[in-house]
């Protein structure tokens, strides 16, 4: 079939494995890892945090938030404190649960909860948020 080829046969072979692997190289989708920036990455969290939206007020900026946790389970939030830069601004009020009270992750694990804090403005990227628990805190970013 071959025969009045010019070129060796391991030629031809190497040839044609040039071509399948520039193919396959061509046809294929290189994915890069993301880092999960919306979320706790402290292994040692009781709860992960994952910012929603953040709406502004008349009295400042309410930030929508995602309590992850083990279904059946208890946690209690003392207070939160808005960081951004070196400056605090402690929450006013929450929703979705109550200040120094414990509450429980329900069947899905999951709570929706809104924090209001007493800053005008826009919120940066580096805003973080800072959970004063009963097992000690857990800080997260205020934004995704």
């Amino acid at each position: 079939m071959y025969k009045h080829s010019k070129y060796p046969a391991y030629m031809r072979i190497f040839r044609n494995l040039i071509l399948a692997v520039a193919s396959l190289t061509a046809c294929t989708a290189f994915v890069l890892p993301q880092n999960a920036s919306g979320q706790v990455n402290q292994l040692d969290a009781d709860m992960n945090i994952i910012p929603d939206k953040a709406v502004k007020t008349d009295d400042g900026i309410r930030i929508s938030l995602c309590l992850i946790g083990i279904p059946h389970t208890s946690q209690r939030i003392d207070s939160v404190d808005l960081r951004i830069d070196k400056k605090n601004y402690p929450a006013n009020d929450i929703d979705g649960v109550d200040f120094k009270r414990y509450f429980q992750f329900e069947d899905e694990g999951v709570i929706t909860i809104e924090v209001d804090f007493p800053f005008n403005g826009a919120l940066p990227k580096n805003a973080t948020l800072l959970f004063h628990t009963v097992n000690g805190d857990i800080e997260s970013p205020a934004r995704q």
